[in-house]
């Protein structure tokens, strides 16, 4: 397969992407699409799930309305395909015949059943790449049980660490457990396409498990080396920490500030200024200025005494005042606050995207700065869309076609 070029402004040569992928893996797509590649989301005929997933955009439930969908299929395509249909298989296998790759997430087995598989499909295409993201993969006692972002949080063990230290294990905001296992999948495959066409290589397949991924992401904790060498399971800290004294979330006159001390220097700093404020004497005591562990014991007074002065002011003053003092205070943002943020706007985050249906919106499209190169910006398709485009002109059906392909349930 003859190596391509990205287009002027992308960072991807314009790879065929099929994205059969769900909630699991659609972030992988998304990545791969934003970057330059060509992208194609392969629909069922009555729309991906993501489609009938809130919230959506004027609470109106509508196939083209969904905030979820919007935002995990920018810059993609969009045709329809039953794929439980003889000839739906057939045009998959024409798509595919000359894609680079293939992003899926369905239970283990169940494209193999279709005859969708890798083996079957790299038989017309020995270049593709095929990336499948699962809860467990695609082997082991557990590779055919359903899951979901709860499940995937606690096989992993980050629920372990995830909650206050006299709660339960919790599960962290929103689908966190989707993103780890879909990044892997989009290095995973660039790494496969650059083997394949500057290294001379094949095409391969990529199994990823969403437990494995998500362990590697709180590896930092060390939690496998504690239970080996003490047998001691990684703690809940809630916002704290139990190497730095104090971390963590304290609130104040309008929400909420993040702060942390770490060194002698930074505890001198803040002793002192909570000295200046409440009057305390209690922390400016000696036991607590030898460093981060000698606190440690302290943490609910210290926290206490934190409080009682953070309580006094508004975050913003005290991430401005906290910076001319050297210590690291910053606002914990909502939502709200973030189309508003000014480090957000100076490194043009936010990109405006109009769509036919749900109009103008702001995307977080722009995660790196290049001065040559910036992140591509279409609005997620419409439901089959580019229908016409990818069977007509490139598969060679007629329009007339289309429409029988309609009325039997393939499209």
């Amino acid at each position: 397969m003859e190596p391509l070029s990205p287009a002027d402004g992308s960072l991807l040569p314009p790879y065929r992407i099929l994205d059969l992928a769900g909630g699991p893996g659609v972030f992988c797509a998304k990545l791969l699409a934003d970057y330059g590649a060509d992208v194609i989301k392969v629909e069922p005929p009555s729309g991906d799930y993501g489609r009938s997933k809130g919230p959506f955009l004027g609470d109106e439930p509508h196939p083209e309305k969904s905030a979820y969908f919007l935002y995990y299929n920018t810059n993609k395509k969009s045709v329809t395909l039953n794929l439980e249909t003889e000839l739906g298989r057939a045009i998959f296998k024409r798509l595919a015949a000359t894609a680079d790759a293939v992003v899926e997430s369905f239970p283990v087995d169940y494209l193999k059943g279709l005859g969708l598989d890798y083996e079957s499909l790299s038989e017309a295409n020995p270049g593709l790449v095929m990336a499948s993201v699962t809860a467990f993969g695609q082997d082991g006692p557990w590779n055919e049980y359903k899951s979901s972002d709860l499940i995937a949080m606690a096989a992993s063990g980050y629920m372990q660490i995830t909650g206050d230290p006299d709660g339960p294990p919790m599960r962290q905001g929103n689908e966190q457990s989707h993103f780890p296992g879909a990044q892997y999948a989009a290095v995973a495959i660039l790494a496969a396409l650059y083997y394949r066409d500057a290294l001379g290589g094949t095409g391969q397949y990529i199994d990823v498990s969403q437990q494995e991924s998500l362990i590697s992401y709180y590896s930092d904790a060390h939690p496998a080396v504690l239970w080996m060498q003490r047998e001691q399971n990684v703690t809940r800290v809630g916002t704290n920490s139990t190497l730095v004294i104090p971390l963590g979330a304290y609130p104040c006159q309008d929400g909420w500030i993040s702060a942390g001390v770490i060194t002698p220097r930074e505890w001198e700093g803040l002793s002192r200024w909570i000295y200046e404020v409440t009057g305390n004497e209690e922390v400016l005591n000696e036991q607590y200025k030898g460093g981060n562990q000698e606190r440690a014991p302290h943490i609910d007074i210290i926290s206490a005494m934190f409080m009682d002065f953070s309580m006094r002011f508004t975050a913003d003053y005290l991430f401005h005042e906290g910076q001319k003092r050297n210590l690291v205070f910053l606002p914990v943002n909502n939502v709200a606050d973030l189309p508003e943020d000014p480090q957000l706007e100076a490194s043009n985050l936010w990109t405006e995207i109009g769509h036919p249906q749900a109009g103008v919106l702001k995307y977080p499209l722009g995660v790196f700065n290049s001065d040559e190169i910036a992140p591509s910006a279409a609005p997620a398709p419409l439901l089959g869309q580019h229908n016409e485009a990818i069977f007509c002109e490139e598969l060679g059906y007629r329009k007339e076609d289309l429409a029988f392909l309609r009325s039997a349930g393939v499209i």
